[in-house]
């Protein structure tokens, strides 16, 4: 009997290569999606430092200049924030997607094993039931064999 071949190892092999290229997608999605949620963390954070400054939670003296200057930059800060936040959103909806495609991937690659996994267990079948034929043939020729020669 022939070996067992998968008609559609090609597109199995397809599947997991995709599969492996959008894990690696999803990672790096991922990584840059943290960067720039440390980053908006970071300006808010530095928003909030500036704010306390100018209630005066810092027990240091400041003059009018930094006053101002304080005043001047808290506007800039927000606009900084809300940047920030649609670059963090947009990256996170990137990473959203890959990760939907990645699922589909994955389904469609799991199809294929469990359909690789059904011919290879009615290969086994076939096999085995020629090995039986085979063997009902020897001891039926056996057989034959022995009683021709009482």
């Amino acid at each position: 009997m022939k070996q067992f071949e998968f008609r559609l190892q090609t597109a199995l092999d397809v599947k997991l290569r995709e599969e492996e290229l959008q894990k690696e997608e999803l990672r790096e999605s991922t990584s840059i999606y943290k960067h720039n949620l440390k980053i908006l963390h970071a300006l808010r954070t530095r928003l909030t430092e500036i704010q306390d400054i100018l209630r005066g939670k810092q027990t240091k003296k400041m003059d009018i200049l930094e006053i101002k200057n304080c005043q001047d930059y808290i506007p800039i800060l927000d606009e900084r924030i809300k940047q920030q936040e649609i670059v963090t959103e947009r990256t996170r909806r990137e990473m959203e997607r890959i990760r939907v495609k990645l699922i589909e991937i994955m389904k469609e690659r799991k199809i294929l094993e469990k359909l690789k996994a059904r011919h290879y267990q009615e290969y086994i079948r076939e096999f085995l039931r020629e090995e039986q034929k085979q063997i009902d043939e020897i001891a039926a020729v056996g057989f034959i064999h022995k009683d021709s020669a009482m």
